[in-house]
């Protein structure tokens, strides 16, 4: 069983707890980890970067969400062994 700070990025915002912990959980533990990690450079990266105060948490977690969804749809349905079928030859459109 994980235990709770071992399985969310060193550096996040409380209220997505919950919603990282779903991305993370669909992930081999080895992508996990890269997954938390990246996940709280880019956060951290970001609410340092953000130059209005007000803005920091809400920016660093926005770019940091849309990457770990991103790296989701890109390697989550990879890992698990989902794979897309090649187009038959002569079906694509020619340009």
């Amino acid at each position: 069983m994980w235990l709770e700070r071992d399985f969310l990025p060193s550096a996040f915002c409380q209220a997505d707890s919950e919603w990282i912990r779903e991305q993370l959980n669909q992930l081999r533990p080895s992508a996990r980890q890269k997954a938390m990690q990246k996940y709280a450079e880019v956060y951290q990266e970001t609410y340092d970067t953000e130059p209005v105060s007000f803005r920091k948490e809400n920016r660093a977690r926005h770019e940091a969400n849309v990457r770990l969804r991103r790296f989701i749809e890109t390697h989550g349905r990879a890992i698990q062994g989902y794979t897309v079928q090649p187009p038959l030859a002569g079906t694509q459109k020619r340009t």
